[in-house]
């Protein structure tokens, strides 16, 4: 009998124990946290390698560097913060001045959200970014993703074990295009290969579109109820980017381009003929763009750049579509006074970028959402 009691009250204890690390967990508050968002600029800015860079935000308080990746595929790399709450932050690096990294952001064919790509002759990335029909992704942020997502993995795994359930996902320009499909991913994977208590909310800072319509309709699905967000300056060209392309192909099933008919019940001959003439002439020329953009940014880019830096990365097949779409909750940094004047401070940095580098971003959150 004093066996059996005290095995009921080393089980008791265990329940209250695990109740109360259940409690102790920090929670993701959803939605757009100014200052949760300042802290996350300040650990970007430390990811950041091009030349006229210099780092000049201050250093995230109650946070430390807990691991650093290598640098791998097309100039990738990764941090992992962890606060003192026990919030981890995955950092994803953005575009730096190699040639390799600008060849990821060019290598703009659409490849399908969901399968396998063959990366190495010892390495094949299979994933699933999506469960609704026809969503596609950019490729080149894709191989970014195949990269990274082994070590992030791994590293989820091995924090889990010290308490750590929940993270900040964040990543600026590139690296917010690769949050993105990063927060995919992690929704979508076994959850054999990460525990199913670990929670995620997503910073996408000054990111350009990750996928097309489909896509962004999953992402936004999945993230609903403010648990990713989009931040952009009004000023910065690069949320706009790639360029795209929307086609007939590219509505919804039912539409009145589809059926057509609908549309010419009332309409006399002649209009019909002057109708299909010009609604086939502008399918044709939206058509004939998007072959451009996809001979351009998919078999050019890949012969000329991609294979060149991966080898033993055979080219995939792309689905053509071209109609880019944002996703993620829209925060917009509207331009503020004062900041033409700021900007030319910060010297160094070409004409091109000013308004997409991480200090100008930093200013408007500043402006807009003052420190308390």
């Amino acid at each position: 009998m004093k066996n059996i009691l005290l095995k009921l009250a080393y089980f008791s204890f265990y329940l209250i124990f695990i109740s109360f690390n259940a409690l102790a967990q920090p929670k993701l508050n959803p939605g757009f946290d100014p200052a949760e968002y300042r802290q996350m600029l300040e650990i970007s800015t430390r990811q950041t390698d091009t030349p006229w860079t210099n780092v000049t935000l201050p250093f995230p308080e109650k946070c430390k560097l807990e691991f650093r990746s290598d640098v791998m595929g097309l100039d990738n790399r990764w941090d992992l913060w962890i606060r003192e709450d026990s919030v981890g932050i995955i950092s994803i690096r953005g575009t730096t001045a190699k040639a390799n990294s600008w060849a990821e952001d060019f290598y703009a064919a659409m490849v399908p959200a969901n399968g396998s790509v063959i990366i190495d002759s010892d390495f094949v990335f299979i994933y699933k970014l999506a469960s609704y029909p026809g969503a596609s992704v950019h490729a080149g942020w894709l191989t970014g993703l195949a990269y990274l997502s082994g070590s992030i993995v791994t590293k989820i795994n091995e924090c889990y074990a010290k308490g750590v359930r929940n993270y900040i996902i964040m990543g600026h320009s590139q690296g917010g295009a690769i949050a993105y499909l990063l927060t995919s991913y992690l929704h979508y994977l076994d959850k054999e290969r990460i525990p199913s208590d670990v929670n995620f909310k997503t910073y996408c800072s000054a990111p350009p579109k990750p996928g097309n319509l489909n896509y962004a309709y999953d992402f936004d699905f999945i993230t609903r109820g403010g648990l990713a967000m989009r931040v952009y300056n009004s000023e910065d060209w690069v949320p706009q980017t790639p360029l795209s392309v929307q086609t007939f192909d590219d509505f919804t099933k039912v539409n009145p381009y589809s059926d057509r008919d609908m549309l010419l019940v009332k309409m006399n001959f002649i209009e019909k003929l002057i109708f299909d003439y010009l609604t086939d002439k502008l399918k044709n020329k939206l058509n004939s763009s998007r072959d451009v953009l996809n001979e351009f940014f998919g078999g050019m880019t890949y012969k000329n750049s991609i294979k060149k830096y991966l080898p033993g990365f055979p080219e995939p097949d792309y689905t053509y579509d071209t109609y880019y779409y944002p996703c993620g909750a829209p925060v917009v940094l509207m331009k503020q006074e004062g900041y033409e004047q700021f900007t030319k401070t910060e010297s160094g940095i070409p004409e091109l970028f000013k308004n997409h580098m991480i200090g100008p971003y930093y200013f408007l959150l500043n402006k807009i959402y003052p420190e308390e």
